[in-house]
């Protein structure tokens, strides 16, 4: 059986959609959804009460992070095979009997990802090498990669040039639509709750990687994903999020010396705030920008 796993914090935009394409898709295995939701304020857990009752709902009191949430639902799942999967997304095919087959068939194989897509159908880059000293300032939301979005830096470590129409081997997949062996996460141990928002599915695969299981994205797994949509959040509260996570991968597994580590320290805040004022300066030319403001004098 498969145990989906769904983490929300005000999700009421999206949960509906997202559970009703699981009942709709999933045809060729049985399943299990747990909702753990990280005490939202909206309608979640009232849309998901009404509309699911088969849904089993664990409601916290606090919002105690994604990584925690997640330990919650794996402790209580009785299924062989974990889904972690975001509320802001939709299957577009049986996506959960293509995982947990090509799982059952590769004993190696510790966790697969999904072949992810925007809501506009564009395809998402939804797996990473490892991060290191380097390509972790290269990444999605970099300033270098906004400036030479070409660079080479950016295009290996986002693995850009891999041949997403295969099955491929990777260091890492998004922790939107990820399945897990459940008695890999026995082995390895579960979510790291150190982090509260981000990297979390960075370092389990790392660890699964550690003990030589293999990840693997799926192609043929097709799920839609908003991006954004599960973390309603202002970009600097995000962004932080994001850096902090991103020190404590490092720390945790690479640094044995004080000059090191402030080495990083200082590099993730000049990251932080660089992008931060790029990301305004982005949005003030957009909002100023000549065509807009025609708009503004002519269509009202």
């Amino acid at each position: 059986m498969i145990s989906i796993i769904i983490v929300t914090f005000n999700s009421e935009e999206f949960i509906k959609e997202c559970i009703d394409s699981i009942y709709s898709k999933t045809s060729g295995s049985e399943f299990e959804i747990l909702l753990i939701d990280n005490n939202s304020s909206d309608k979640t857990v009232k849309i998901v009460y009404k509309e699911f009752p088969d849904v089993r709902i664990i409601r916290n009191t606090k919002n105690i992070g994604f990584a925690a949430a997640n330990n919650k639902g794996i402790k209580r799942a009785y299924g062989d095979y974990l889904l972690f999967l975001n509320p802001d997304t939709y299957l577009v095919n049986d996506a959960l009997s293509v995982m947990k087959e090509f799982l059952q068939k590769n004993r190696m194989s510790g966790c697969v990802g999904a072949r992810l897509e925007y809501y506009d159908d564009k395809f998402q880059l939804s797996c990473r090498k490892f991060p290191n000293m380097i390509n972790v300032f290269f990444g999605r939301k970099s300033i270098f990669r906004h400036l030479f979005p070409r660079n080479p830096i950016s295009r290996d470590y986002m693995m850009e040039n891999l041949d997403y129409s295969k099955i491929q081997e990777v260091d890492w997949v998004m922790g939107a639509a990820m399945m897990i062996k459940k008695d890999v996460l026995t082995k390895i141990g579960l979510f790291d709750e150190r982090y509260f928002l981000f990297v979390e599915d960075t370092d389990l695969c790392y660890r699964m990687r550690r003990e030589g299981y293999l990840i693997h994205y799926l192609p043929e797994a097709i799920i839609k994903h908003y991006h954004g949509g599960s973390v309603r959040q202002k970009f600097n509260v995000s962004q932080m999020y994001h850096n902090i996570s991103m020190y404590k991968f490092f720390k945790k597994y690479n640094f044995k010396n004080k000059p090191l580590e402030l080495f990083l320290y200082m590099g993730i805040l000049i990251r932080l705030l660089s992008v931060f004022i790029f990301d305004n300066i982005m949005g003030a030319f957009r909002s100023f920008s000549p065509g807009k403001q025609f708009l503004k004098r002519n269509c009202k």
